[in-house]
């Protein structure tokens, strides 16, 4: 399978630095320091968690972002570094200071992200040491065992590779994440990195990246919990020249970004925290796409509706309480119609006749779809959630 070192002027790399500990029965502890370095990147682009809460290395990043285009990430798991105060503050600023003199790079070049425990400092001794093995060959292409780094409870590595011919040009648009829980992206414990070979400006793949993650990433929820950690960031290797039409939206560029995004945020809610199945919402003829998009995370965010899915339970009811429960939004329930996997439930107002079993049958599918149509205007969106489960219940206080 491809990964995203792939692309030509990509590289990265991990390490166990000391944060994960060996587990028992282990042979060794997982890695949990990695390195995202494009040392000729033309443009970078970066959304970010809007959790008041939010980690230092959140802010730091954004920061950097708007002084230079980056050219190099620095990731660590198992510590959120969220919480910690000045001291937390300073961690991520002589992490970034560390990485930029070991590679020759600004300061202002270097990202950081953090996942994993919050309120708990970081360990700065391990990250130096961690760094300074790391950073001594840069140009290592192991993207692999970078998605398997970034984990936290994660139970696979989340990667996307696509590629295809725009004005003549191969791009490729790869990357890799890591979320399990704590996920409700409100994006401008979620982390993305994608990387491409085109040639842009910083506004240009900004303002792509941006639209990709508000219909992807933005749009899934595991259990309606927006992480303090939360980012999505791209780095563009300028390789590649395309139109700048390519990369407004609907255009071939944008297009790619988007399935790439999709991919990564579908694989975070198949890996959802004790999840077993995933259920698309698709929600049509709303006053406009704000309001469909309201309605559709309204429904994936539901615990009552993701119960439902759990037990393959058509209750109609509780789509109806989703929709109802939103505000500044309009609806009329004589106009509106719910459907799952095809079969109507509901009709303009009133439900309409149906086996229960029958539907109950379709929804044992590792993946179903619930339509929803509003009969107010064109407004349309698509979510993706999963199902809540005890298991779901068992990782989280297990986890500290």
């Amino acid at each position: 399978m491809n990964t995203f070192t792939d692309i030509p002027g990509v590289f990265a790399g991990s390490c166990n630095c000391g944060i994960k500990q060996k587990a028992v029965g282990a042979e060794k502890a997982p890695d949990d320091l990695a390195f995202i370095y494009v040392p000729n990147a033309c443009a970078s682009a970066g959304v970010f968690t809007q959790n008041t809460f939010r980690a230092p290395c959140v802010d730091i990043s954004a920061k950097h972002f708007k002084a230079q285009t980056i050219k190099a990430i620095v990731i660590n798991s198992g510590n959120a570094n969220a919480a910690t105060g000045a001291q937390g503050i300073a961690a991520v600023e002589e992490t970034a200071d560390i990485a930029s003199k070991k590679l020759g790079l600004k300061a202002e070049e270097v990202a950081i992200a953090s996942t994993g425990i919050i309120g708990v400092q970081l360990p700065m001794d391990c990250i130096a040491s961690g760094l300074n093995t790391l950073l001594a060959t840069p140009e290592t292409k192991n993207g692999l065992a970078t998605a398997h780094a970034i984990r936290t409870t994660d139970s696979c590595e989340k990667q996307a590779f696509y590629r295809a011919t725009i004005d003549g040009e191969e791009i490729i648009v790869a990357g890799i994440a890591k979320g399990a829980g704590m996920i409700a992206p409100n994006m401008a414990t979620m982390l993305g990195f994608i990387t491409t070979n085109i040639s842009c400006s910083n506004e240009q793949l900004q303002r792509s990246l941006r639209r990709a993650v508000d219909t992807t990433f933005n749009m899934i929820s595991v259990d309606s919990d927006t992480s303090t950690n939360d980012m999505v960031l791209a780095l563009a290797t300028g390789e590649k020249e395309v139109s700048p039409s390519s990369l407004e939206d609907g255009g071939p560029f944008a297009r790619l970004l988007e399935d790439c995004c999709r991919d990564l945020a579908l694989q975070i809610v198949r890996d959802g925290e004790g999840a077993e199945r995933i259920f698309e919402v698709s929600v049509s003829g709303a006053r406009n796409e704000e309001d469909a998009r309201i309605f559709a995370k309204s429904i994936i965010d539901s615990p009552l509706v993701k119960t439902a899915v759990h037990g393959a339970d058509p209750n109609w009811g509780r789509i109806a309480m989703a929709l109802g429960k939103t505000s500044g939004t309009k609806l009329d329930p004589n106009r509106t119609t719910i459907s799952f996997e095809g079969i109507l439930v509901f009709e303009n107002g009133l439900p309409c006749e149906h086996k229960r079993e029958d539907v109950s049958l379709a929804m044992k599918k590792d993946h179903i779809v619930i339509d929803v149509t509003l009969g107010i205007g064109d407004g349309n969106a698509r979510a993706w959630g999963c199902d809540l489960t005890k298991k779901y219940i068992d990782i989280n206080t297990e986890y500290s």
